[in-house]
């Protein structure tokens, strides 16, 4: 057993995939040989969350506390720059191989109920490697206990232009508003950070670690390399999306991460799923390079 679980491959064309059973993460996506997210090796625990699955919230409980239906409940602080509780609870654990061809496999878990939160949730994630669309996934998730249950997810891949360094690339996002929870208006116009990038344009060194309110319908976030010739993309319907520039990893790609909800979405309750008994919650998203 290595440390990120089992790897299943899959082969699809021009594309290789790499699926780790630790987090039902992506550890590796090549299109021609070439890098459309940033790898890790199987034998690691990989930095920041690296294409983990993340329920049953994405992003961040400010204090690791919130409100539910008349009750307090207390989650670990595992973030200690922010002081909250980051990424949901299945993130390191080992999911089960319920399914694998040479282009699909289908992964699932239990959640028990802790006392951070005490609700009751069967998930699984199904990933499907097609030649010309890439790799899309469908997150599911249902409630198998008896109460209602708050819920949120999101993925986290980083995008990646064959590990070109971010600054020489080009992004394009399908937004202009930015989430800032706690703010008496929490939407903003990105353009007044310098972060519009609905035309795509150079990053440079901007710094970007932020949450935008995505565009109705199916959107794209795009991250293109002259010197590669390489463009990645992401495609989702999901209403969130935090785009981060992956300082931690030497900038050699970027996070674009679709979520159901936004950061601290528990106790804003702005998107929440409360999903009740026996109701299921449906996530996709596709990714791919050209």
């Amino acid at each position: 057993m290595q440390k990120s679980g089992k790897t299943l491959v899959l082969h699809a064309g021009e594309y290789q995939a790499k699926i780790v059973t630790v987090g039902a993460g992506i550890a590796e996506l090549t299109h021609r040989g070439r890098h459309v997210v940033i790898p890790h090796r199987p034998d690691e625990m990989p930095l920041a969350h690296l294409g983990k699955v993340l329920v049953p919230w994405p992003n961040r409980i400010a204090k690791g506390c919130y409100r539910h239906d008349g009750a307090e409940y207390q989650l670990a602080i595992n973030d200690r720059a922010s002081q909250s509780a980051i990424h949901g609870l299945l993130a390191w654990r080992d999911w089960q191989i319920s399914d694998c061809s040479e282009t699909t496999a289908t992964l699932s878990v239990f959640l028990p109920p802790h006392y951070g939160y005490p609700f009751m949730l069967m998930t699984e994630i199904h990933y499907r490697l097609d030649a010309q669309s890439g790799l899309s996934a469908c997150l599911i998730t249902t409630n198998v206990g008896e109460v209602t249950a708050p819920y949120g997810a999101g993925v986290h891949p980083y995008l990646t232009c064959n590990l070109a360094h971010t600054d020489s690339c080009e992004l394009m996002l399908p937004s202009h508003l930015i989430w800032q929870m706690h703010q008496a208006v929490p939407l903003t116009d990105a353009a007044s950070q310098g972060l519009d990038y609905r035309r795509a344009r150079k990053i440079g060194a901007t710094q970007i670690d932020n949450t935008f309110k995505t565009t109705a319908g199916e959107w794209e976030v795009r991250l293109s390399c002259q010197e590669q010739r390489m463009t990645s993309w992401l495609r989702s319907d999901e209403p969130w999306l935090q785009i981060y520039t992956a300082d931690k990893l030497n900038r050699k790609g970027l996070a674009a991460e679709p979520m159901s909800c936004p950061p601290d979405a528990f106790n804003s309750g702005m998107d929440v799923v409360l999903l009740k008994p026996g109701d299921s919650h449906r996530f996709r998203f596709t990714l791919g390079g050209e």
